[in-house]
């Protein structure tokens, strides 16, 4: 592994110098096999040098209160033209996740023979993916040029900005990696459990660092989210300027991260940005994004008043408030255990890289300890928010943990918001909490949760500092991004240009004659991942566990003559999830004279049928008569013995 720091930087950590740290089936083979070229070393960050932890830089201090803009004025920008006129150099912007669905983000930006990735993030399946475990993205495209990648660059340590990497890293050529030093702490636990981080080429930025990568010249920017050390970028090429703002939100009193930086983002904004691609998710929501402060309030008032055992479930990679946490339960005299594999280590990254501010010994992992200490000492952090089938809370619901026994006088805290699919999977947690005798509290009931994501207020503060020539909306589904279109332009210059990618492959090009959606479409299907598959299942398969799920599955055993094609004896029947067929034995007989019947019709008409043919023929012919006789489509398979 390498890791290359600015010359002039330091750790965020407060100035101590520490050391160490698809399912596309028609891919072409690319050309290039070796690693991609790293492009040019990493300049120096600017002279200011890194200002530590809580400190604000000489020329960035934020405003007390956000300004709001009445109007939001524009640069000016050649219209869009149509193909005949659209020529010369062109950056193509071209996402290939993060457009339809909450999650999977990953950006491809292209000019000449250079392309920068911005991001590799994974999404969890859906309740209709049976046995999938998440999904990634589709980097074919991406494979095929990987001798043309310069960098991979990331906004900030999410799983739907990170999650991906040790899948996508190794098809891509193992080109070098740009993150602060949270992200790059994630991904490199990531790439270690795979056995990738020794190869990985690691790079430390900050919001100070400058990058000339190829024809990209590159620039960051603080913003604040649900996480510490997340960034925007700025990208700057000879035919035109993007920024992308990653995942973002205005707080002003964040819980252990600096708030963001309003001076260096006018200041790119005075640049002239071509395309701003900004964060959408909360784009309907009015207003602006509550402070982590205010959650942080509300989490001191139930740890001081509660009397018994507190068991609180979040998102292991909130570190700001995993540290509020262990803070307040610090000072009411609790102990706090960890639970979950992702909690552990990520409280252990977070200690080791200089972001927990709690005393020293207020954390261990989960033992027999929190059951036999006082209840009004002890404080649970657990994973398992999202109702997750093999969490940690999941697990003490169901009377399944192998250190905590759910009793009388617990109380649980959900702190974190259903992702959109997973409600009834909470709801059947909270219920299973209740019926051991715990009391639960929910985001539905206190404030003990808040986005990381910009309200409408913000995302027209974001417009009105970098006054963009052309913006499109992105990270969210396509309602929240038409949504985030209308709601801008009641205070964007009518001239401003907007543009809605509408599906992930949609390719945007920039040029000096202006700014078009191509009529180009790239790969971008979703690879699933299943155990140690990756990308070897697909919809069929997908459909197929469907069906076996719903109305089960018939297999049919023939045993007949291989040369006469004659049966030896009736078919015999083997079912599961369809029907206890010795309970149901008249619908046996009748789907065994079908059977029979089948068969002889297809191999007298035709003795030299294959056997794939004769058992596709089998197939319909069964399938067909269940439909009709139960309403109902188990899977068939026919099994053909010859003697």
């Amino acid at each position: 592994m390498e890791i290359h720091r600015p010359p002039s930087a330091t750790p965020d950590s407060g100035g101590k110098k520490k050391h160490g740290w698809f399912r596309n089936k028609k891919n072409k083979k690319p050309a290039h096999q070796g690693n991609a070229p790293q492009g040019n070393a990493l300049l120096a960050s600017s002279s200011q040098g890194h200002v530590a932890q809580g400190h604000v830089a000489q020329g960035h201090v934020a405003p007390s209160r956000a300004p709001q803009p009445n109007k939001i004025p524009h640069h000016g920008i050649a219209p869009r033209t149509d193909a005949k006129h659209f020529g010369g150099d062109k950056l193509r912007i071209i996402p290939l996740g993060g457009l339809e669905e909450i999650g999977k983000n990953i950006m491809a930006l292209e000019y000449r023979n250079d392309i920068i990735v911005i991001d590799a993030g994974m999404s969890f399946a859906g309740p209709d993916m049976l046995g999938v475990d998440f999904i990634v993205p589709d980097i074919s495209y991406l494979e095929a040029r990987k001798n043309k990648i310069r960098g991979m660059l990331f906004t900030h340590g999410h799983l739907d900005h990170i999650g991906a990497i040790q899948y996508v890293l190794p098809k891509l050529g193992n080109p070098p990696i740009y993150a602060n030093k949270l992200a790059l702490g994630l991904i490199k636990g990531r790439l270690k459990e795979f056995a990738l981080d020794k190869s990985a080429k690691l790079n430390f930025v900050n919001e100070l660092s400058k990058l000339k990568l190829g024809a990209f010249e590159i620039e960051f920017f603080r913003v604040n989210h649900s996480i510490p050390n997340s960034m925007g970028i700025y990208l700057n090429t000879p035919v035109g300027s993007v920024v992308h703002t990653g995942d973002f939100k205005f707080d002003h009193s964040p819980a252990i991260d600096r708030p963001t930086d309003f001076q260096r983002i006018a200041e790119i904004g005075r640049k002239g940005i071509d395309v701003l691609m900004v964060d959408s998710t909360n784009a309907l929501r009015p207003g602006f994004c509550k402070s982590e402060a205010e959650v942080a309030a509300k989490l001191e008032e139930i740890i001081e008043k509660t009397k018994g055992r507190l068991i609180i479930a979040s998102f292991s990679s909130l570190i700001g408030r995993i540290n509020q946490i262990v803070n307040i339960a610090a000072k009411n005299n609790r102990k706090v255990f960890l639970s979950g594999r992702s909690m552990i280590d990520n409280v252990k990254l977070a200690e080791e890289l200089g972001y927990a501010t709690y005393p020293k010994g207020t954390v261990r992992k989960i033992n027999a300890q929190a059951n036999s200490m006082p209840p009004s000492q002890v404080l649970i952090l657990t994973t398992g928010a999202q109702g997750e089938t093999l969490s940690a809370l999941t697990r003490m619901a169901m009377g399944e943990h192998s250190s905590i026994k759910i009793r009388e006088g617990d109380t649980v805290l959900i702190s974190a918001s259903p992702i959109p699919g997973n409600e009834l999977a909470i709801v059947n947690v909270i219920n299973n909490l209740y019926a051991q005798g715990a009391k639960v509290i929910t985001n539905n009931d206190m404030d003990i949760h808040v986005s990381g994501h910009a309200h409408q207020e913000e995302l027209k503060l974001m417009y009105g500092l970098i006054k963009p020539k052309c913006y499109v909306p992105i990270h969210g589904e396509l309602y929240m991004r038409k949504g985030h279109i209308e709601m801008i332009k009641t205070v964007a210059d009518p001239s401003m240009l907007a543009t809605c990618l509408d599906n992930n492959g949609d390719v945007l090009e920039i040029s000096k004659q202006g700014v078009r959606k191509s009529k180009e479409k790239v790969p971008a299907n979703d690879i699933l991942v299943d155990g140690l598959g990756f990308g070897d299942i697909g919809s069929r398969v997908i459909q197929d566990r469907k069906v076996m799920s719903e109305d089960g599955i018939v297999v049919m055993l023939f045993h007949a003559y291989e040369e006469s094609k004659r049966l030896i004896s009736e078919p015999d029947i083997i079912s599961r999830g369809f029907l206890y067929l010795k309970e149901s034995e008249e619908i046996a007989r009748e789907v065994k004279q079908v059977a029979s019947k089948a068969f002889e019709q297809i191999t007298q008409q035709n003795r030299k049928i294959p056997l794939k043919d004769l058992k596709g023929e089998l197939e319909r012919n069964i399938s067909n008569f269940i439909r009709k006789r139960l309403r109902r489509e188990p899977m068939i398979i026919p099994i053909i013995m010859y003697a």
